[in-house]
């Protein structure tokens, strides 16, 4: 005889009116609901906060070059030398004490909201003790690393504990992003668990070189914004979002990076039963944070030319160089605090707001 389980599925569209517009439009705002057999009435009111952290891009570095070439012709030859374009954007007018308060300000503002709403938050400890997190390690948050990626600051909020699989040597975390684990709210008795990323770069790099024109080139555009995703299996990019990246995809992670708010509660069949997820469609860029928008740095190569004679001739070509171009992008520190800060309290608002409503239906 067939059993036939039938359960409750409810799916609610993107579109839900939240708590958004000076920071984060709404038009770029996707909500994903998913909720099964009445999991979030049935769960209790508790919730671990498993993830919580943001990271800032602080440098970004890119470099392009052409190969030198010789051209023969029947009296001379020509030689082209090569040509290497690096550069490296430092930010600069923020710094790690400004990353550190942006995070324990929003870390306080999720709590707050979560318990106002009558929900209990679980400790570390208290998670610890699970068989998911067994041989994990735990963490105190409040120390910044720019081990974890190239260029990245990332930041987790003091008194805030947490756990990974491990540490290198170098002080990067293994498996940090891994999508929240339904398995850990099985542990955990069907309770709430949550996942809070942001991840904030402030420029983009495109390099790029041609033997026709014998130049190499490297742009940078200044341009403060919290990232929607990153996707590590991205391998055209040249820029360091895709090595940032691929810093995290190691085994047991994903490979998509998303700034989001994501709560989860339940497990069936390796998914959770209950998925409030509120995350951005596109990257949501914050104007006025730089007073360049733009910076260019162009090498082009030499060409050398030797007439032919009837005896040997050594030719000294004065190529190959590298130009080397270091730019520090000045960004404006009340602006910059003033837009991190909003965009993660809307999105924390618009995450907690989606997630409580979700819990009704």
């Amino acid at each position: 005889m067939k059993t036939i389980m039938l359960f409750s599925i409810l799916f609610l569209g993107a579109v839900y009116s939240t708590p958004l517009g000076e920071f984060i439009p709404e038009k770029d705002v996707k909500v994903t609901k998913f909720h099964r057999s009445g999991q979030g009435k049935k769960a209790p009111k508790r919730v671990y906060i498993q993830t919580f952290r943001a990271l800032f891009e602080v440098f970004e570095e890119a470099s392009a070059s052409t190969s030198a070439s010789k051209n023969e012709r029947a009296n001379r030859t020509t030689f082209i030398s090569g040509t290497k374009t690096s550069m490296g954007v430092q930010i600069q007018g923020v710094d790690v004490p400004d990353f550190q308060k942006l995070i324990d300000d929003a870390y306080a503002d999720f709590v707050a909201k979560l318990t106002a709403e009558g929900y209990e938050i679980i400790s570390a400890e208290e998670a610890g003790k699970t068989e998911y997190y067994s041989g994990w390690t735990k963490k105190s948050g409040g120390a910044s690393s720019d081990a974890q990626a190239p260029g990245y600051v990332m930041v987790t909020p003091n008194g805030y504990d947490y756990y990974v699989k491990g540490v290198t040597n170098s002080g990067r975390e293994k498996a940090t992003f891994t999508d929240t684990s339904s398995k850990l709210s099985k542990d955990l008795g069907d309770a709430f668990v949550a996942e809070v990323t942001f991840v904030f770069p402030f420029v983009n790099l495109d390099a790029n070189s041609s033997n026709f024109t014998n130049q190499s080139s490297v742009k940078a555009d200044l341009g403060f914004r919290l990232q929607s995703f990153i996707n590590a299996t991205e391998n055209d990019q040249s820029n360091s979002l895709t090595s940032f990246a691929k810093s995290f995809a190691t085994a047991g992670t994903g490979q998509i990076i998303a700034s989001r708010v994501r709560i989860i509660s339940g497990h069936m069949m390796s998914a959770p039963l209950f998925d409030s997820t509120t995350e951005l469609k596109k990257d949501v860029y914050f104007d006025g944070v730089f007073k360049e928008s733009k910076i260019k740095e162009v090498t082009t190569a030499e060409a050398t030319t030797a007439y032919k004679t009837g005896y040997t001739q050594l030719v000294m070509v004065s190529g190959g160089e590298t130009t080397i171009a270091s730019h520090f992008a000045d960004a404006d520190r009340e602006k910059y605090i003033g837009s991190a800060s909003g965009s993660m309290r809307e999105l924390i608002e618009s995450g907690v707001s989606n997630f409580t409503n979700l819990v009704k239906n």
